[in-house]
């Protein structure tokens, strides 16, 4: 009767930890805990784990010990500190008071949850932030090249696995440097993000684009050939011609060079973007505003 009508946390547990009694006190505090259950059940983890070490170490010994806990009986979590007293074998007494304040405690607990929960949102946040902004360029949100040629390689052991076909075209902006130098260098900046915006608006899903540097773009395509490749590069010529540019009121036409080629050939990633390259010259060479494919060398 006293265990039973106590206001303190009382409770007394056998050798399995389970309820044998439990004060009103510690009752009306923690539902949970009721003779027969498991006193564990009660507890946050990783407290279950710790009381069972701890009463496993000086159960035999008689030693009395200390033990602050975090009850799961509420809404809201109960912390308070036991002690804990060896009856005669197998039974242990433990008597715990909440801690002072216990309603603001709790209250700060929970609030100090929250807010570990909101850190852990934001953290996994900027990691995904972080994670995006090593991947893509800053202006135009494509790929940068590093992350090009991992996803690259990715595709490139794909085709030689398979043996499906695979194109590549690299282009850059016609006379980029007369546009920086006519409309300043926030026109030039218009100019990459409209040639990212329409690039991708061309390529399909499965294709992967990217900017390599300053005016300088490529596409990797798989599951096409090197006449496939022409047709999306002679679109995009098409649409770029179609739609100029307007900064600070100023509208100018844009023009680019564009060099395809296919893996036909080619023994690495790194050669099948090098033909690219050498096509993309050619287009230079003859006049720009135009697609050239690569010719294999003899």
């Amino acid at each position: 009767m006293l265990v039973e009508r106590c206001p303190d946390l009382l409770v007394v547990l056998d050798g399995d930890l389970k309820v044998v009694r439990a004060s009103a006190g510690l009752r009306s505090a923690v539902p949970l805990v009721e003779p027969g259950t498991e006193f564990a059940r009660s507890l946050e983890d990783p407290y279950p784990a710790r009381l069972a070490q701890a009463l496993a170490l000086e159960r035999d010994s008689g030693v009395a010990f200390n033990l602050d806990v975090m009850h799961r009986g509420r809404e809201r979590l109960v912390p308070a500190t036991y002690r804990f007293y060896a009856l005669e074998k197998p039974f242990v007494a433990g008597l715990g008071r909440e801690i002072a304040a216990t309603e603001d405690l709790a209250d700060q607990v929970d609030a100090l949850r929250r807010r570990h929960q909101e850190m852990l949102s934001q953290l996994a946040s900027m990691t995904g932030r972080l994670r995006e902004l090593a991947r893509n360029d800053s202006l135009t949100g494509l790929l940068n090249r590093r992350a090009f040629l991992d996803q690259g390689e990715h595709e490139w052991v794909r085709h030689k696995r398979h043996r499906h076909p695979i194109a590549c075209f690299a282009l850059d902006v016609d006379s980029f440097k007369n546009i920086n130098d006519s409309f300043g260098h926030a026109a030039g900046d218009a100019v990459l993000q409209h040639i990212g915006t329409l690039l991708r608006a061309t390529l399909r899903a499965s294709d992967v684009p990217a900017r390599t540097g300053g005016d300088e773009f490529v596409a990797l395509m798989p599951e096409t050939t090197v006449e496939g490749a022409a047709a999306t590069a002679e679109r995009l010529l098409a649409r770029i011609a179609a739609h100029p540019v307007t900064v600070f009121d100023q509208t100018f036409e844009t023009r680019i060079s564009i060099g395809v080629t296919d893996s036909v050939g080619c023994a690495s990633l790194e050669e099948l973007m090098a033909r690219a390259d050498r096509a993309l010259y050619r287009a230079k060479k003859e006049g720009k505003n135009r697609v050239c494919r690569d010719e294999p060398t003899l």
